[in-house]
């Protein structure tokens, strides 16, 4: 595998989790033309770092819930679940060919998608855009 092919800066699964429950909701809210884009949204999802799964609701492109561990017997509409090398190559500052968007790591079989896509597809650069939110900021 050449370095072009991998990551730069193996986060920690943990890490990755933190940085995703951060940034979320209040990301979210600092921008409004994502929360518009999402007004007519109203599903559950299961997005998986590795090992950790989160419960994330969105509601009217609000995400009013943004959990781990996941409740018991909980249900979700759909999941996305990808590697810790996928999450941390989506959230580098300019991710490398190959790691910047969900189909891409799909293809690359570092992310699945299950369940009910069609909320998901539907409403696709939405959530391209909500799942970009803890990317890196600035350019070093």
């Amino acid at each position: 595998m050449e370095a072009k092919d991998d990551p730069a800066g193996m986060g920690s699964e943990a890490d990755l989790a933190a940085r995703f429950l951060a940034a979320i909701p209040a990301r979210l809210e600092a921008d409004p033309h994502l929360v518009w884009r999402g007004r007519h949204l109203h599903t559950r999802c299961m997005i998986e770092i590795g090992t950790t799964r989160f419960l994330l609701h969105v509601d009217g492109g609000r995400v009013p819930e943004c959990r781990s561990p996941l409740p018991p017997l909980s249900s979700w509409d759909f999941a996305i679940r990808g590697s810790v090398r996928a999450w941390d190559g989506l959230w580098t500052a300019v991710p490398s060919p190959g790691w910047h968007d969900l189909f891409a790591l799909s293809r690359r079989g570092e992310m699945r998608f299950e369940g009910s896509l069609h909320p998901f597809l539907a409403n696709l650069q939405y959530f391209k855009d909500l799942l970009a939110l803890p990317r890196t900021r600035g350019v070093a």
